[in-house]
C-alpha cells in the first residue's frame, strides 16, 4: 500500500481568477431547501497529482467548483461551453503519458482518489480510442470501470458492449455483454479457408 501512497505537488489555479463561497442558509425558490454551495470557484483550473514524485494525473477545466459537506471533501468541473472540455492526462508509472480523458463534466474525490467523467466521455491512448457516457476512475488500481455502454476503437477493430473493467492506457479490458466487428486482411482469411 505503500507504493500507492500518493503525494500531491499542489493546486495550480491558472488565468481567469478564484471566487470564494460561504455557506447560506437561505432557502431556495418557493422555500424549497438549497443545494449545496460551492466552497470555493475557479477559473481555467489545474490540479496536479504525483505518485513518488512522478506525475501521475493532470486535471484541467474552464470551471472548478469545490464542495465540503460533512462526510467529504470533492470539487466539479465543468466546461463552459462547446469547444471547452474537461481533460485529464494519466501518467503510467515510470511517468510517461498513459491516456487522455475528455468529459463535459467530472467529480474528484481527491481523499478517495476517484475521479467520474460524465457525458461524451473520450479516452485516446497511443492506438486505442473508448466512448461512453460515464466512466469511473480509480487513481489506486489504475482502472476505469463503467455499467454503461461502451465502445472501443482500434486500427482494425470496433469492440462495444455494455460494462466494462480496464487498465488506464487500455491495454486489457473486459466487456459485459459485447459485440465485436474486425477486419481480416484477405491473404490471411484465405490461407485460413484452404485456399
Amino acid at each position: 500500500m505503500g507504493g500507492l501512497l500518493v503525494g500531491l505537488v499542489g493546486i495550480v489555479v491558472l488565468g481567469g481568477g478564484c471566487e470564494r463561497r460561504s455557506r447560506s442558509g437561505n432557502a431556495g425558490p418557493q422555500g424549497t431547501p438549497p443545494g449545496p454551495t460551492p466552497k470555493h470557484i475557479s477559473w481555467d483550473a489545474q490540479f496536479e497529482m504525483t505518485e513518488e514524485g512522478r506525475p501521475r494525473a493532470v486535471l484541467r477545466a474552464s470551471r472548478m467548483e469545490q464542495y465540503q459537506t460533512d462526510d467529504s471533501t470533492y470539487s466539479v468541473w465543468r466546461s463552459m461551453n462547446d469547444t471547452l472540455r474537461v481533460r485529464v492526462y494519466l501518467f503510467d508509472e515510470q511517468g510517461d503519458s498513459s491516456a487522455t480523458v475528455t468529459a463535459d463534466s467530472l467529480v474528484f474525490q481527491e481523499q478517495k482518489g476517484v475521479l467520474d467523467a460524465y457525458n461524451d466521455v473520450v479516452v485516446t491512448t497511443e492506438d486505442k480510442r473508448l466512448e461512453s457516457e460515464h466512466l469511473t476512475w480509480q487513481q489506486a488500481d489504475r482502472r476505469i470501470r463503467t455499467r454503461r455502454f461502451v465502445r472501443i476503437r482500434t486500427p482494425t477493430e470496433v469492440v462495444q458492449g455494455n460494462g466494462l473493467v480496464a487498465d488506464e492506457n487500455l491495454e486489457t479490458y473486459q466487456l459485459g455483454r459485447f459485440e465485436a466487428e474486425v477486419e481480416m486482411d484477405e491473404a490471411e482469411n484465405a490461407g485460413r479457408d484452404g485456399g
